[in-house]
């Protein structure tokens, strides 16, 4: 079987790849993607902006319910969940064309299938259209990001407990929705469905919600959530789970005042994400992972292959840090001195980056409240 020769070559189209990508392949490189799924990653697809496209919504229905505060009369208000999926849709149907365009225009080839390396800079593509194909880079980089990681707490896989893929998703209103988790991702959720109308409550291990912030910040999104209706349970552990996510579920919770449970009709389990690093043949290549599945970021950064970039190594999970460290490399190398001959000048994706909102917005300049407030052009 033939091999097919690349200057660079990335396995996943997520945020830090497709614009390396498209930056090489502008400047004269032969550059390939290989994507499974997603078109541009995570990010236009099932995460970063369908969530803003939601959470716009959910923002509409909250102003039109106060609407009388700002001297507007209005009839009662009703959701639509299906309207609000079909409207997030479109979006990200939008969004997929845009990359299709990008990747056409800039040079770059895409190639949508199943990537496993069988030497360091050689991996074996099983394509959708059935063909296999033998890939080469000088340059190899590792872009595969994140999926939501599962607590091993009994009777919550059997549950079938919700990820934000799958609550982006509904097209019906939970009547009590339980989010396990007090990250960015399930804060987001959380005050969604609440404004949409469902009774939320969150169930958080910590001492507080959005455990990487400072405690001021924390305080103000408990006071926040609290003002909108939102239960907040704070250091309590989940014990048990019973009955299924989307009719009725059962969870058994334990905090200083003692057990209690919760019955509900959603799980929504954001608690951390794991690296999707599994099954893609790394043994073969010399990157070393650690116990948790996250590439050693620090051989990528010294040169050995292949390089490690966007949110499979490891936190922080945000666009806005990928985003931030792919325009400005680890050493203060911008995009505009990349080359082929300067591996550290590209945007591998350090752990010892942008470790909190607040540091993003002082950094980047970037008005993120959790994901609540973010430029209306964004949302679409």
């Amino acid at each position: 079987m033939a091999q097919q020769q690349f200057d660079i070559l990335t396995i996943g189209s997520g945020e830090a790849g497709k614009f390396l990508a498209w930056t090489m392949a502008k400047s004269g490189r032969r550059v390939a993607v290989v994507e499974r799924k997603l078109i541009g990653g995570a990010c236009p697809n099932i995460a970063c902006l369908p969530s803003k496209n939601v959470v716009h919504s959910a923002k509409v229905a909250d102003l039109a319910r106060h609407a009388a505060e700002f001297g507007v009369v209005t009839g009662p208000v009703s959701i639509e969940m299906a309207t609000v999926r079909a409207r997030k849709r479109q979006m990200v149907d939008g969004l997929i064309k845009m990359h299709l365009d990008k990747f056409k225009d800039s040079g770059a080839q895409l190639i949508m299938g199943e990537a496993r390396f069988v030497a360091p800079k050689t991996v074996e593509v099983r394509t959708d259209d059935g063909a296999t194909l033998v890939l080469t880079g000088d340059r190899v980089f590792l872009n595969v990001g994140t999926r939501a990681a599962l607590p091993n707490v009994p009777g919550l896989e059997k549950a079938k407990p919700l990820t934000h893929v799958e609550a982006l998703e509904l097209d019906r209103l939970p009547e009590h929705f339980v989010v396990v988790g007090g990250g960015f991702v399930g804060l987001e959720f959380a005050q969604a469905l609440r404004r949409f109308g469902s009774r939320v409550t969150i169930v958080e291990s910590s001492t507080q919600l959005a455990g990487h912030e400072d405690p001021d910040v924390a305080e103000a999104i408990l006071r926040l959530f609290e003002d909108e209706g939102i239960e907040v349970l704070l250091n309590t552990e989940l014990l048990e789970v019973q009955g299924t996510s989307g009719q009725q579920v059962k969870l058994r919770v334990r905090n200083s005042q003692g057990e209690r449970t919760i019955e509900c009709s959603d799980v929504l389990v954001a608690t951390g994400r794991i690296a999707n690093t599994e099954g893609l043949g790394l043994d073969t290549t010399g990157v070393e992972l650690d116990s948790r599945g996250w590439p050693d970021v620090n051989l990528s950064y010294f040169g050995l292959m292949p390089h490690a970039i966007g949110t499979g190594v490891g936190f922080p999970f945000l666009r806005s840090a990928v985003d931030a460290a792919w325009r400005q490399g680890p050493r203060g190398m911008t995009v505009n001195t990349c080359t082929a001959d300067h591996p550290r000048a590209l945007p591998t994706y350090l752990r010892a980056g942008f470790r909190t909102l607040r540091q993003v917005r002082e950094i980047w300049n970037v008005p993120l409240r959790l994901g609540m407030r973010i430029p209306e052009r964004l949302l679409g």
